[in-house]
């Protein structure tokens, strides 16, 4: 069902605007095998393809000869051979290979940079080249750490990406449509710059690389708090600790200073108001035996359902900002939007 909505979505893509410059999903690694992959991304067609040295390259999927889809062809000596003329394309979207002539100076397609790591194949947006690297959680992908379980998620949804990202900010939602109920209140702060990590690489003419921030909250009580109880699960303290950009984030979910689980969220922006919300985790060894992999089950259930609480909610978000009234809960989300403004500004003009 999903699956069939993102292809539909994919099929409608209009152009992306206010999007923030940064490392998006082109697709999950596994989806990239030997054969060219057709990719909807940012409102336009792509084509994945993996070189002979197992690389992956992101490129625009149109040949610029007669106007042949690219993700039909082959991949040939480690270039895309289009299927229509086999005109050959290397990773740098050079055209380098003309059946009985010489390659037309002025054949390319175009590259988009293009990293593979956390489980996803991804790709930079925006004008000049990539300002920092996209997350890398090696044991997304790692199968020789024991005790840790995996899972991920793929949903399409209409938000887009800032709506998708901006509700980590949201620590009101997490009572108000999640049903935390806690003993006290959800609060957060965010990384000073000046401390270092949220302010690494940047320079006084540019924005931040990140907004960092933590959500904490007291133990949960009422029905939740009994369950929790249950499984040992509950604490005094949770606190998520987030790593921001303004096109993903790298999250870590802590009960009274024990880390429970990593993951990452990411998104891919089809097109105009339709993304794919990607999220990639992996749970922490949280005891032996059966209590172990039960209070496993648990986290995954945790994430998985408020993921879905969520969708409902994004699928009929009215776009733009010009509605609403702001309350004090709603200033960190008013700050990210500050923040991924900026961003925006660099995919516009550099």
């Amino acid at each position: 069902m999903r699956r069939s909505t993102s292809d539909r979505i994919a099929a409608s893509a209009r152009p992306v605007t206010n999007l923030a410059s940064g490392w998006y999903v082109a697709l999950p690694s596994g989806e990239l095998k030997r054969r060219p992959r057709r990719i909807t991304l940012f409102g336009d067609s792509y084509v994945g393809w993996r070189g002979n040295d197992g690389r992956a390259h992101v490129q625009s999927a149109i040949c610029p000869h007669a106007g042949a889809a690219l993700h039909g062809g082959k991949v040939v000596d480690g270039t895309l051979e289009c299927p229509f003329h086999r005109w050959r394309f290397d990773e740098s979207g050079a055209c380098v290979f003309v059946p009985g002539r010489r390659p037309p100076a002025r054949a390319a397609v175009t590259a988009l940079p293009t990293r593979e790591c956390s489980g996803y194949v991804w790709a930079w947006y925006g004008s000049g080249a990539p300002r920092y690297e996209p997350p890398d959680l090696p044991d997304l992908e790692s199968r020789q750490v024991p005790g840790i379980r995996r899972f991920r998620l793929a949903d399409p949804t209409r938000a887009t990406t800032r709506r998708i990202l901006e509700n980590t900010y949201d620590p009101d939602h997490l009572v108000a449509l999640h049903g935390l109920t806690v003993t006290g209140e959800a609060r957060i702060a965010f990384q000073d710059p000046r401390e270092g990590t949220a302010g690494d690489g940047a320079q006084d003419d540019k924005p931040e690389p990140r907004c960092d921030a933590t959500l904490t909250w007291p133990a949960y009580r009422g029905v939740l708090g009994t369950v929790s109880n249950v499984f040992g699960l509950n604490a005094g303290e949770f606190t998520l600790r987030m790593r921001g950009w303004a096109s993903c984030q790298e999250i870590e979910y802590y009960a009274d200073g024990r880390r429970l689980y990593r993951m990452i969220l990411a998104v891919t922006p089809i097109g105009e108001h339709h993304s794919i919300q990607h999220i990639n985790a992996v749970v922490d060894p949280d005891g032996a035996g059966a209590l172990g992999w039960l209070r496993a089950l648990v986290h995954r259930a945790e994430v998985q359902v408020a993921a879905r609480q969520d969708l409902p909610i994004f699928d009929t978000l009215l776009p733009g900002d010009r509605h609403g009234i702001y309350v004090p809960g709603d200033e960190a989300v008013r700050r990210f939007r500050r923040f991924y403004q900026q961003w925006v500004e660099v995919a516009e003009h550099g």
